[in-house]
């Protein structure tokens, strides 16, 4: 009897039979252990072609094609075909092109154009731009043969209109402009309200009236109206996003913000995504700045994989689930930021190399923007729990 009060059962110490390790374990034959004895080589008895199988079931047939002849070796050294996901799954269930074309400074609606026939879907607009109707001209056309659902359109809510009645003149102008009975997604450009008389360029005065939350209350209604599909925040914290998110009756799908190797913001990106908020960056070409695209590491990649500083700057970001709008507006420089850019991956070491370039570079920045604390909002440090 055990020392717990139970009995030893009858088979303590015995083998199992009908374990392969167990003396008296009887093998059936097996297609691996037939073509070893060369019984499945490409010249099959008649024996085997006229009963391909035996009692237990297993096949002695012919060898498959494919490992005949060294198939197998073959096929391994055949390079994989690689597809990476071309649209991004938001929160409200929509698919943003994973790549979309940034319209700032736009002048011209053939760059649209030219866009559309190049394969790009996806168009980032603002009112703030002051060129939306150029767009909407580039769209026309494409629009009117009924491909309207093939788009994916945002514009944005500038900081002088944060006021409801404001925040929907901006966007029914917005929809008259890009010629739209609906757009898909609508941004709060900055989460900073300003009075209407404030100009970036000269002096901001900031409204003190009305709340980020506020402002989301307004623009939620577009959506119960039908003017807008889904709502999207720019420029926020982790904080302010999570802010707006135990708010929300429409949650926001996306955050847009500058993101590229050398301003990586890891935290806000991850816990955004585990919340179900999308990140887009801008500025993802740093700009064209001569000092950091011409950067050893950004070289070395770019020799590695056969591909330019740019094409590696976007799919860095891609690959970590962010979707890009780079602007262009030559058929050369819209054709580099899109085409082939599905058909391949960075590799673990490349991406690991161009993590180590984060240092915290901001490209956009005003006087007046607080981006506050980075390590605010999510799940604290444990150095600031412990402090």
């Amino acid at each position: 009897m055990a020392h717990d009060g139970s009995y030893e059962v009858e088979w303590k110490g015995q083998a199992f039979s009908y374990l392969m390790h167990h003396p008296g374990f009887q093998k059936s034959e097996n297609y691996g252990s037939a073509r070893a004895a060369g019984g499945h080589g490409d010249q099959q008895s008649a024996a085997a072609q006229a009963a391909p199988r035996d009692k237990a079931g297993t096949w002695n047939g012919p060898a498959p094609t494919g490992a005949r002849n060294g198939g197998a070796a073959a096929e391994a050294a055949r390079p994989a075909i690689v597809r990476e996901p071309s649209t991004a799954v938001l929160s409200s269930g929509q698919r943003m092109p994973m790549i979309g074309l940034g319209t700032y400074q736009l002048e011209s609606a053939d760059a649209v154009k030219t866009a559309l026939e190049l394969g790009y879907r996806h168009f980032d607009c603002a009112a703030f731009y002051g060129n939306e109707a150029v767009v909407g001209a580039g769209l026309a056309d494409f629009i009117a043969a009924g491909r309207r659902s093939e788009l994916f359109i945002t514009t944005k809510v500038w900081n002088t209109h944060h006021k409801p009645d404001a925040a929907r003149a901006s966007v029914q102008q917005s929809l008259k402009d890009l010629g739209l009975q609906q757009v898909d997604l609508v941004l709060m450009h900055w989460p900073e309200a300003w009075t209407p008389d404030s100009d970036i360029r000269g002096t901001v005065t900031p409204d003190t009236s009305i709340s980020l939350i506020d402002t989301w209350r307004g623009l939620e209604q577009l959506v119960d109206d039908g003017l807008v599909a889904s709502l999207g925040l720019s420029n926020c914290s982790l904080a302010q996003v999570e802010e707006v998110l135990a708010a929300a009756k429409h949650k926001p799908v996306c955050n847009q913000i500058e993101l590229h190797p050398f301003l990586a913001q890891r935290k806000l990106v991850g816990v955004s995504y585990r919340k179900g908020v999308v990140s887009v960056a801008y500025t993802c070409l740093c700009r064209r700045e001569k000092e950091l695209l011409e950067h050893p590491v950004l070289q070395q990649v770019a020799a590695e994989t056969g591909k330019t500083v740019n094409q590696v700057l976007l799919k860095y970001n891609m690959q970590r689930g962010v979707v890009v709008i780079p602007k262009a507006t030559s058929r050369e420089h819209l054709a580099e930021n899109f085409v082939g850019m599905f058909d391949w991956r960075l590799s673990n070491q490349q991406k690991v190399l161009l993590d180590t370039l984060d240092a915290g570079k901001r490209i956009v920045d005003f006087p007046w923007k607080n981006w506050g604390d980075v390590e605010e909002g999510g799940v604290p440090k444990p150095s600031r729990v412990l402090a």
